[in-house]
């Protein structure tokens, strides 16, 4: 008995398609919430814009010397002074005509959503890029005190007492909290999971299963509130391969891969460090300067193509042996109380529609534009703690 079935009329039988495309994952701007100092009375237009501030007298503690006799008057200190540079920012895409006439899918809404996220997430971007940088921190230890975020080793986890000494630190500060008593606190969920794994008297789980609504935050693992601070959990909280030496991986030799202005070289995809390594680990070996470190690694078949930074080029061979020594992922968790971070903004960051203008009318611009600058404004209300992770990687 013969059967008509699909391999009969294959020619009928296709692959069918979705035409919903899904969007990348993304989290939620909001660091540029934290910037809530902005011009009151700016006078006019300019390239920055420079806030200032009163510096209060020294508290008068001796008694008058007479009643009929006139104090002496006490000159005030010149104002401190905040300056916020002004810059353009934008991006843009241009979309042709036969893209959506062919497409399978409409282009246009998702390019509109895809650019309004570009803006949103590269200003959250450009605001941590100030929050990150205060003078005031902490740094987590294991066991040895660390002195500088070069020194921060992947057992330095955060602690509940980190968390303590910041909030105390604010209030020695006369930070003013930002919501009632409470004090903001980033923090990326690799360092949410170390705090709140803490055992024993004083740690997060011990403080909070303790609480009158302590049982519904245990097991649904709510940030919540704890030790004078609000906690916000996200991924935008800064991630930085910059902290202690871990051990060497195995040195391996190098094929030239492609001419730069960079040291680009490649190594087969499956060696160690083309499946160890990462963005920002050090890298050594003939032609690399002492001090370079890895600025990108993408693989394509069969080798990996490592790019060193510009300033440690140099002569790369066919010979080169190289060793790359990865470095701790070193996180930063910010605390920050009212007008940590200033604002200023010329123009405000918004999706712009590009005229048409080719003369078949096939490219179709859309982008945004801003032009604003962020700086921080009270120190006394910015602290910062640097810690590793034991999760990280």
């Amino acid at each position: 008995m013969a059967y008509t079935d699909s391999s009969a009329l294959a020619g009928l039988v296709k692959t069918a398609y979705d035409r919903y495309v899904e969007f990348a994952l993304r989290a939620q701007p909001l660091i540029r919430s934290v910037a809530d100092k902005r011009p009151a009375q700016q006078a006019m237009p300019g390239s920055s814009v420079v806030f200032s501030l009163y510096n209060d007298l020294a508290a008068a503690t001796s008694a008058l010397s007479s009643e009929t006799t006139d104090p002496d008057a006490v000159a005030l200190s010149d104002v401190t002074t905040v300056a916020v540079t002004l810059s353009e920012y934008g991006n843009a895409s241009l979309v042709t005509r036969k893209l959506q006439l062919f497409s399978l899918s409409d282009v246009d809404p998702a390019v509109a959503d895809i650019i309004a996220f570009n803006m949103a997430d590269s200003l959250d971007k450009i605001a941590m890029e100030s929050l990150r940088q205060g003078t005031n921190v902490i740094y987590s230890a294991s066991s040895t005190a660390r002195t500088s975020t070069a020194t921060v080793s992947a057992t330095d986890i955060i602690k509940a007492a980190d968390i303590r000494k910041a909030v105390a630190k604010l209030r020695s500060n006369k930070a003013v909290p930002r919501e009632g008593s409470l004090y903001w606190c980033g923090i990326h969920p690799e360092i949410s999971h170390d705090l709140r794994a803490e055992t024993g008297a004083g740690g997060w789980n011990d403080m909070h299963k303790y609480a009158e609504t302590g049982t519904g935050q245990f097991w649904a693992g709510s940030i919540g509130t704890f030790e004078g601070a609000f906690f916000v959990e996200t991924p935008r909280m800064y991630r930085g391969v910059d902290g202690a030496d871990l051990t060497a991986l195995a040195t391996t030799a190098v094929t030239v891969a492609a001419a730069s202005a960079a040291v680009t070289f490649g190594v087969a995809s499956t060696s160690v460090i083309a499946t160890s390594a990462e963005t920002g680990d050090k890298i050594a070996g003939t032609g690399v300067a002492s001090g370079a470190k890895i600025v990108s690694l993408s693989t394509t078949g069969t080798t990996t193509t490592i790019t060193v930074d510009t300033a440690h080029s140099a002569a790369v061979t066919a010979t080169t042996v190289i060793t790359v020594t990865p470095v701790t992922a070193n996180y930063r968790t910010i605390l920050a109380g009212k007008q940590a971070l200033a604002e200023a903004v010329a123009q405000e960051p918004n999706v712009v529609i590009g005229p048409v203008v080719d003369r078949l009318m096939r490219f179709r611009p859309i982008g945004w534009y801003g032009v604003l600058g962020f700086s921080r404004y009270r120190e006394a209300a910015l602290y910062r703690i640097e810690s590793g992770s034991s999760i990280s990687g």
